[in-house]
């Protein structure tokens, strides 16, 4: 009877597996998704400079965030009535008041005035009314996150919103100087802004030097990337990470011209030889 108790066991347990957390779509097809964090800023003693971005994917629809909640890293709730406009960005803040003096952009206050982010790492969680995770950014120290958002004055940014922002890769520090100096380091954060970087995952020697424009645009873009001594592969992935549109650039050709007739949104361009690549941001209006 033992050894069925414990073969019962043991079988429960090996059915056990870990679910990933991804943003999960709200009503309208899209999910709002954690783009920054400024969890240790080069402060002495309490922090006011921390606060962490949300942003709206969609340039069309804006997500209803009534009763939306943080209750993790900080307890906060998305006021009544509430919208997050499209493809706007959302600011919550450890000190409201000293963040948009100095930053300049509006922002909600957490809850509690001595709560801070762990400068070792935690998780922030997004849930909807329901207690459902919407999004969630399991953040650390660890050598595979960038070391200068750990009190050298930069902000955890995520260079990508279409990518997996629990996977270290996808974010970098921010490289947007705002002239702030705290303690003789300067802030580098780009709240409520589009990030402009290249994620740490993608490496200084593989990338193709590319060009797009106009971007943004109304869905049709010119790619100029130079000759390539093989075929080449065009995807364009939506904010959700599915891809929408797909063409092939033949061998000795540096240059295509996309007609995506794709809706408003943000999307990501990856363009592919099998040797190098590289993810360019476009933006369709």
């Amino acid at each position: 009877m033992k050894k069925t108790i414990l073969s019962i066991f043991l079988v429960s347990i090996a059915a056990l597996q870990v679910t990933e957390v991804v943003a999960q779509p709200v009503p309208g097809g899209f999910a709002p998704i954690i783009t920054e964090i400024m969890y240790n800023p080069p402060e002495s003693g309490q922090d006011s400079l921390e606060f962490i971005e949300i942003l709206n994917p969609s340039l069309t629809s804006p997500i209803n965030m009534d009763g939306f909640y943080i209750d993790d890293a900080f307890d906060f709730s998305f006021p009544s009535g509430y919208s997050l406009g499209a493809g706007e960005h959302v600011i919550i803040a450890g000190d409201s008041v000293v963040f948009e003096a100095l930053f300049g952009e509006e922002a909600f206050e957490w809850e509690g005035a001595t709560t801070q982010l762990s400068n070792n790492g935690e998780s922030i969680t997004l849930k909807d009314g329901g207690g459902a995770v919407v999004d969630s950014v399991d953040y650390g120290v660890s050598s595979a996150w960038p070391a200068d958002a750990n009190g050298q004055g930069y902000s955890l940014v995520l260079c990508d919103p279409s990518s997996d922002n629990n996977l270290p890769e996808n974010w970098t520090a921010s490289e947007n100087a705002t002239g702030i100096v705290i303690n003789a380091l300067e802030i580098f954060a780009d709240p409520g802004q589009l990030s402009s970087c290249t994620a740490t995952g993608i490496a200084d020697d593989n990338v193709i030097t590319s060009l797009v424009y106009p971007n943004p645009s109304n869905g049709e873009f010119r790619v100029q990337f130079g000759e390539q001594n093989t075929a080449s592969t065009l995807r364009i992935c939506n904010s959700v990470g599915q891809v929408v549109f797909t063409e092939s650039v033949a061998t000795g050709v540096g240059f295509a011209q996309l007609n995506t007739n794709l809706k408003s949104g943000h999307y990501i361009l990856s363009i592919d030889n099998g040797e190098t690549s590289e993810r360019l941001k476009l933006t369709i209006q």
